[in-house]
Formats: C-alpha cells, structure tokens, sequence
C-alpha cells in the first residue's frame, strides 16, 4: 500500500460505500504515525493527509487521536537549539528562521512545504474549538514557517525560497497546498501574490496533478474555476489514469463544487 494514493482514492470515494478505510488502518505505526509505504518502519510527511482523511471520512477517533498527538510532538531538525545555532552562526547561505519550525518528510530532516501544510490541515481540522496551549503553539509555528519559507515572487518551492542567496522558483503543487493550509488566514500581500501567481499559472497548466490542486485551493478561497475544471475534464489523458493519486486528485477537483472540498478546512 502507498499512503499518498490511498488517501487521496478514499477522500474521493468518501460518499461511496465502497470507501474502506480499514487499508489505512492497517498500515497505522504504533506511535501514530504513518509510513510512505505500508512496509516502512520510517514515518512519512504525509501523515498529516492520513490523519485528514480519517478526519474527512469522520470514523475511528481512536487512531485520529493518536495521529494528532505524533503531529503534536513532531518537529522539523531546526526546531532543535544545535540546529538553531548552526542556523544562526555557521550554515547562513540557507535563508531561513529556525525558530519558525514546522514537519519533515523524514525524522532527522528539516522543515519542508507539503508534510507542514498536510499537517496544518489535520490539526486545524482535527481541533476546530479547542486550540490552546501546544495545539496552538504547533499551529502558528507551522503557519509562520510556511510564511517565512515563501519564493520572494509569491508561491512556493518544495523547501526555502531562497537558497545560497539564489531565489527558488515556485512550484504549482506546493504554492496550492500551502494556500490551502493558509485559508482563513488574514489575506496578506503573501497570500495575495501567491493566489495571483497561481491563478495565472493554472490558466496555462496542462499537466493533471498540478490543474487539480490548483482548482482544490482556488475553489477554498471562493475563486472561480468552472473553466479550468472543464479544461482539467478534457487533459486527463488515458495514460495517466494508471498513476491513482493523479486520478484521485482529479476526481477530488472535479467534484469540490458538487460534493464540497475536502481541504476547504475553516481556521
């Protein structure tokens, strides 16, 4: 089993009877936490979208629970003081704020886009009334690294915007899914220039995965995108219906307007 297609066929079949989430279960580590494949040992970055899905498929608190807590505990390498201060002292060619911390792919790596922004969307999904205390700590500290990891143009990378003092190119995927974790925030100019950036890109995208993500977050923050939705219907070329995530993906943007968007998660 590999968790990311997993997830995303059983958020697109959460209406189906047919939606078992017992796969996923299965695959559950001890700590909570998930792997990439159901045979690693290794947590993965995308527990965040595990614990999402059960959220979304509203079933077995017991296992949100503990997936919540392993989020809770999680840091990025930098959250720790001896990274901290090679941060601060030696390793300066990586622009970055060690204190803004957020979720590796890895244990034992630093902060990246995707596994923060899952997990944002978990939490903030899993403790929709109740945010004190390390709930809210790991929120805004999440929040602020995605901020503070923006490419100087608006949108953003897999990691750092700027790197070695070279600013990174941001990319489709990753600027949709941090602006989906960052929805309810106050729209600021980062937000703003994101959304455009994207809004421009998405209107000259072909390529499935990433159209697909960039209606889910243009859809959350109330844009229009019945147009790039009837262009995705008409991309989706019959190779790519062997990759499921893509397909998931599709059917999750095809559908947000219909079935609602299982990633519109309410600050």
């Amino acid at each position: 089993m590999a968790l990311e297609p997993t997830c995303l066929v059983l958020m697109a079949l959460r209406q189906e009877r047919c939606a078992d989430v017992q796969v996923l279960l299965n695959a559950q580590q001890s700590d909570g936490s998930w792997g990439s494949f159901a045979s690693d040992d290794e947590a993965s970055g995308l527990t965040g979208l595990a614990l999402l899905t059960l959220n979304t498929l509203g079933v077995v608190p017991r296992a949100a629970t503990q997936a919540a807590n392993w989020l809770l505990e999680t840091k990025g390498r930098e959250a720790n003081w001896p990274w901290r201060w090679k941060f601060r002292t030696t390793d300066t060619r990586v622009n970055l704020d060690p204190d803004k911390f957020g979720w590796p792919w890895e244990a034992g790596t630093c902060s990246w886009v995707v596994p923060t922004a899952f997990a944002l969307l978990a939490l903030k999904h899993s403790f929709p009334s109740c945010r004190n205390g390390k709930i809210a700590h790991r929120i805004e500290r999440g929040v602020e690294m995605l901020q503070d990891r923006a490419c100087p143009q608006g949108g953003w990378n897999a990691g750092n915007g700027v790197v070695y003092g070279t600013p990174m190119a941001p990319h489709i995927d990753a600027t949709a899914i941090a602006l989906l974790a960052l929805r309810g925030r106050p729209k600021n100019r980062l937000i703003h220039r994101s959304l455009r950036w994207l809004e421009h890109q998405a209107g000259l995208c072909r390529a499935a995965w990433s159209l697909a993500w960039s209606i889910l977050a243009l859809d959350a923050y109330e844009l229009p995108v019945v147009t790039l939705q009837q262009r995705l219907a008409t991309v989706v070329e019959p190779h790519e219906t062997c990759d499921t995530a893509t397909l998931a993906a599709v059917a999750l943007a095809l559908d947000c307007k219909v079935a609602g968007n299982s990633f519109k998660v309410a600050e």
